[in-house]
């Protein structure tokens, strides 16, 4: 599982690479944190699930660092006015996950990934988009990751998490009034290979001064891929009529392995 990336981030996390990263600081001195992201096809029907090739999983071969770059948001897919910087990862990316996995109980398949590519953070004022895919050297790594977004503890532990991390990097003055994350599985009409998608809100108060960061997180699978768009911003969430396009893109992509 992984953190979810966007421009502020947390961490990648284990297994699927979706409890990404997402801790930063805006503009406006206030530090944010993103939710994390797992996903996969269904370990019910992993062969048939998530939109996948119907190319059984066990003949299935994982993509290499070059097909994965080709996955992931590229500048042209942006609409004009985003700027992309390059990625850089946290530096607690893979303990944050680990701790995340741990919380939920989960099984860490980050020592099953094969490769991991990440976009540009591409930002238009406060906002944030950015994207990742990685590979895995089976079926049941994504099973296991998938099975994660259906736990009943996840949001629970993301939140904690999220406070935890947060409260140390706050600046002075600062507080959090609550973080809260809602992950959905299912497609909710994206391209069926989109397996759950997410939401959350983070309010932290800065000189007596409520700022509400939004985030927002498509989990997407493909053969033996798991991949992800992260979007964040302050005081509203990106627009769906933004984000749309760009989820389909990338679930077009990973698809196609």
């Amino acid at each position: 599982m992984t953190i979810p990336s966007s421009a502020p981030q947390l961490g990648p996390a284990p297994g699927v690479r979706w409890a990404k990263r997402l801790l930063g600081v805006f503009a406006v001195g206030c530090v944010v944190a993103v939710l994390a992201a797992c996903g996969s096809s269904s370990p019910k029907s992993p062969s048939t699930s998530g939109g996948s090739p119907s190319t059984s999983a066990s003949s299935a071969t994982p993509a290499s660092l070059s097909q994965l770059k080709k996955i992931v948001l590229q500048p042209a897919d942006l609409p004009s006015g985003w700027k992309g910087a390059p990625y850089k990862p946290g530096p607690n990316d893979s303990a944050n996950n680990a701790a995340l996995v741990k919380c939920i109980g989960a099984r860490n398949t980050d020592g099953d990934k094969v490769a991991e590519a990440h976009s540009d953070d591409f930002a238009l004022g406060d906002a944030s988009i950015s994207s990742s895919a990685s590979s895995y050297r089976s079926q049941s790594d994504l099973d296991s990751d998938v099975a994660m977004l259906h736990s009943p503890k996840l949001s629970a532990c993301f939140e904690q998490m999220v406070k935890k991390q947060l409260v140390a990097s706050l600046p002075a003055g600062a507080t959090i009034d609550s973080a809260s994350i809602t992950i959905t599985p299912g497609s909710a009409g994206d391209p069926a290979n989109v397996v759950a998608t997410g939401s959350g809100t983070i309010k932290v108060r800065v000189n007596g001064q409520q700022v509400p960061v939004y985030l927002t997180v498509a989990f997407i699978t493909g053969p033996l891929i798991e991949a992800e768009v992260d979007t964040e911003n302050v005081g509203a969430p990106v627009p769906a009529s933004v984000v749309n396009p760009l989820v389909a893109t990338v679930a077009t992509r990973a698809v196609k392995g």
